[in-house]
């Protein structure tokens, strides 16, 4: 294994706890961490990863005057900075169930529990900065992944190397300034692989509906079920600019317009809109697998669509 030198990688040691900084930063220091920041103001937690001077963050969960999962989650969904793939281990003292589950679901790469030892957290630094796992993106996860093994009869969700700021600076000898392009295209692969676990969300959802409706008339209230598919689909919407989807908007588009004509009538909507459902939900995804003239087999499925609804 090649050498570990962390003299290089950017720690910020983020607790509201002086003595838990301290403790960390000496632990640390000892390790060969030489650019560290510690600070109890989450304020400029947030402009530090916004400004991209972070490598790897260790960040106490119950952080005062703000949400550090909400943080985690938007380093992870590449809406602060510029680099979704931050190391960041999170403290919890005595955390609930629900605490570790709201941690992990953030995306963050390790919950460790304090008070914390100096052997327990060199020992997780050192494996971060030689085996961190691959990330998954689901319909609402991006981070590392969980699972030990594919679960026969879920969809195989694809597993990404990803830069690891750890390893690049510390093992590998880099700045992480001259790996921006490596950075960019993974966050690129992301994003895709984001627009196309939401298309099979809306696919989900679609046959979860379908069989609330028999002989046409709604056997249950569905407008909750109808409120879910919409925002699934403005949410893909969004999400197409900047990736290599964005001729799938019009489908998205046709699709929120029959999701609306059936919502003004969700007992008994217009047959030919409630058929288009599915027919919509899988011409998405069947256009995220296209290879050639995408945007034209996307803009006359669409066009079709809208013509059988006029």
């Amino acid at each position: 294994m090649s050498e570990i030198d962390f003299s290089n990688t950017r720690l910020l040691i983020a607790d509201s706890g002086k003595q838990n900084r301290v403790e960390i930063r000496n632990i640390l220091f000892h390790e060969g961490f030489r650019d560290i920041t510690d600070t109890d103001d989450y304020k400029f937690v947030r402009e530090q990863v916004a400004e991209n001077n972070v490598d790897l963050l260790i960040v106490d969960h119950e952080f005062p005057k703000g949400d550090v999962c909400k943080l985690i989650r938007e380093i992870r969904h590449d809406e602060i900075g510029d680099n979704p793939f931050i190391v960041v281990i999170t403290l919890a003292f005595d955390p609930e169930k629900e605490d570790i589950m709201r941690i992990i679901d953030s995306g963050s790469d390790d919950v460790m529990l304090k008070p914390i030892s100096a052997g327990s957290v060199v020992k997780r630094i050192k494996f971060f900065a030689t085996e961190r796992k691959k990330f998954v993106v689901t319909s609402d996860y991006i981070g590392p992944t969980r699972r030990s093994s594919h679960r026969p009869g879920t969809v195989e969700i694809p597993e990404i190397d990803v830069p690891n700021p750890v390893k690049i600076t510390a093992v590998d000898g880099r700045e992480m300034s001259n790996v921006q392009d490596e950075v960019k295209l993974s966050t690129r692969v992301l994003k895709d692989q984001k627009v196309e676990r939401q298309a099979y969300q809306i696919t989900y959802l679609v046959e979860r509906i379908m069989p609330l409706y028999f002989d046409g008339k709604a056997v249950m209230d569905v407008t909750e079920d109808l409120d879910e598919l919409k925002a699934a689909t403005v949410k893909i919407n969004g999400m197409l600019k900047d990736t290599k989807y964005g001729y799938i908007g019009e489908l998205c588009e046709t699709l929120m317009t029959i999701v609306d004509i059936i919502s003004l009538d969700y007992n008994e909507p217009d047959e030919q809109s409630l058929k288009l459902l599915p027919e919509l939900s899988q011409s998405i995804v069947a256009a995220l697998q296209a290879s050639d003239d995408e945007a034209e087999i996307a803009h006359m499925i669409s066009n079709s669509v809208q013509q059988r609804t006029n």
